[in-house]
């Protein structure tokens, strides 16, 4: 079992750890809100943009945070 605390941001508060996910989604609902897709396949390229990003975001929080073992 990891520790909790050693995974914690140091300094931030939690409301801006929420703040880049929340433009993560609210982008996606934009782009997606424009468009004349099928009702199906614009669920679909949601889910898609959605996993997408979450991924592309955690990768660049993580290069951004600070690393006190190095």
């Amino acid at each position: 079992m990891s520790n909790f605390n050693s995974r914690k941001l140091e300094g931030t508060p939690s409301w801006m750890r929420l703040a880049p996910y929340a433009a993560l989604g609210i982008l996606i609902f934009s782009v997606n809100s424009g468009s004349e897709l099928n009702y199906f396949l614009r669920g679909y390229s949601v889910i898609l943009q959605a996993q997408a990003g979450i991924v592309l975001l955690y990768f660049a929080m993580s290069k951004f945070r600070k690393n006190p073992h190095k």
